[in-house]
């Protein structure tokens, strides 16, 4: 059966190009949503696999809603083309480190379950992202300094603001924290895609939902339970407090030997980067900002 890959890309092409050249098989469907600021498309082929770039294109902003909305739109668009065996969500900076047979059998293993890896249950960092009102935070990481430094002094004193008042919303609902990038199947996406709008809705003043959501609302989801499959071994990823530490590809070889199925977040570019290959760096700062 085939497999979409779901990818979210607005940068380092030649690494998104090397993505595609490692998944391209008949049993592949590319689905790409390049940021809506992003000027010029790259070109991106593929030569066994189907690849189509959106034609709507989101203008992702880090930590918002929007980068839901760019994931279900994937979701939408590739579930029209129907049934995959599973949607895999992947940014354009992701690389497998198995051969993609591997990767295939892998995933197949797991034919009617979600792939996920699960973060370790923490209600502060669920009730700061979730059950607090975020805004403005659109220009959080913009580039020009007056206009991020505007923004993270006025997302703060809302914050302050509200935990002064006691001030929360969805106060009754339970969240489960992944990480964005995931693997679903044919069910679970119907599901998030038939419930897009109230999705948007209730996570339109969340910090960073993209951790959230689809666990939660498959979760929280009674008629139907949605089977998930845990595995701490699916993604290599380390941290330099918010940010994930950059690769350079040359040391894809190296972590081809780790028991990860992938890593990100890998650049092109030369860099001279000081990295451990111990696992994933789970730490989050923006949770100890306001408690």
């Amino acid at each position: 059966m085939r497999h979409a890959w779901l990818i979210l890309a607005h940068n380092e092409f030649a690494v998104l190009q090397h993505l595609v050249s490692l998944l391209d098989d008949a049993r592949s469907d590319f689905y790409l949503h390049f940021d809506a600021k992003v000027k010029e498309l790259p070109s991106i082929s593929a030569e066994r696999g189907r690849l189509i770039i959106l034609k709507d294109r989101i203008d992702v902003r880090w930590g918002t809603v929007s980068q839901l909305q760019a994931e279900l739109l994937l979701l939408e668009t590739a579930h029209q083309s129907g049934p995959y065996a599973h949607y895999h969500i992947l940014s354009g900076v992701h690389l497998p480190l198995k051969p993609f047979n591997e990767l295939v059998q892998f995933y197949d293993g797991h034919s009617g379950e979600e792939i996920v890896r699960f973060w370790p249950e923490d209600a502060g960092d669920a009730d700061f992202k979730l059950r607090r009102f975020h805004f403005p935070i659109q220009n959080f990481k913009n580039p020009v300094p007056w206009r991020r430094n505007l923004c993270q002094k006025a997302w703060t004193a809302v914050l302050k603001v509200q935990k002064v008042l006691g001030i929360r919303h969805l106060r009754s609902c339970s969240f489960w924290k992944t990480d964005q990038w995931l693997s679903v199947t044919e069910a679970a996406c119907s599901h998030l895609v038939r419930h897009k709008d109230s999705i948007l809705k209730k996570y339109r003043r969340a910090f960073c939902p993209d951790e959230y959501f689809v666990a939660s609302e498959l979760l929280s989801h009674r008629d139907k339970p949605f089977k998930f499959y845990d595995c701490q071994q699916l993604l290599f990823v380390e941290f330099d407090r918010e940010s994930p530490k950059l690769i350079p590809l040359s040391e894809l070889e190296t972590l081809r030997k780790t028991p990860y199925w992938w890593a990100r977040k890998f650049t092109g570019r030369d860099a001279e980067i000081v990295r451990t290959h111990h696992g994933a760096t789970r730490t989050d700062p923006f949770i100890k900002i306001i408690q």
